[in-house]
């Protein structure tokens, strides 16, 4: 992995404010959400949603998550993310997760909405593993074959 390759990765992971969180449903069937969250400085990521939303009854269900964050512009790649999520339900993580989302986004409301019988909750997704993309060309340019390759937490950071 080049280190351009993992600077790459680590702009997208800040810069890139709406991943694509992948759940199952109960039937076994896979549910994709965008949602806008934000990285923090270990790499978890943080998000709003509505507690009965589907795929916030799937985290509630087994936690399991695949996040996707792209950028579209072409040849900006990816980052792809195997983690355990979780509703934050202390105030201290909420207040934290709150203030991350709040610096990136000024028109959240008060934190009281992601607590009691506020219309959302906080989330946080733990990585397991990253990905990233990267594409081969051929002789001319053009993109023959994408694929993913694995990079440690600690390449990232």
């Amino acid at each position: 992995m080049t280190p351009e390759r993992l600077e790459r990765a680590r702009q997208i992971l800040a810069q890139v404010h709406h991943p694509a969180i992948a759940t199952v449903n109960v039937d076994g069937s896979p549910l994709n959400t965008p949602v806008f969250g934000v990285f923090n400085a270990q790499l978890h990521l943080f998000w709003s949603s509505a507690p009965d939303s589907t795929h916030s009854q799937n985290i509630r269900r087994d936690g399991q998550v695949f996040v996707v964050v792209f950028d579209s512009r072409q040849g900006h790649g990816g980052v792809y993310m195997a983690a355990q999520a979780q509703e934050l339900n202390d105030t201290r993580h909420i207040n934290y997760a709150y203030a991350l989302l709040r610096a990136s986004n000024p028109k959240m409301g008060s934190v009281e909405r992601s607590m009691g019988n506020g219309p959302q909750r906080l989330y946080r997704a733990i990585p397991n593993k990253f990905w990233v993309n990267v594409s081969t060309k051929d002789e001319e340019g053009y993109v023959i074959r994408d694929q993913r390759l694995e990079v440690s937490l600690g390449d990232l950071l």
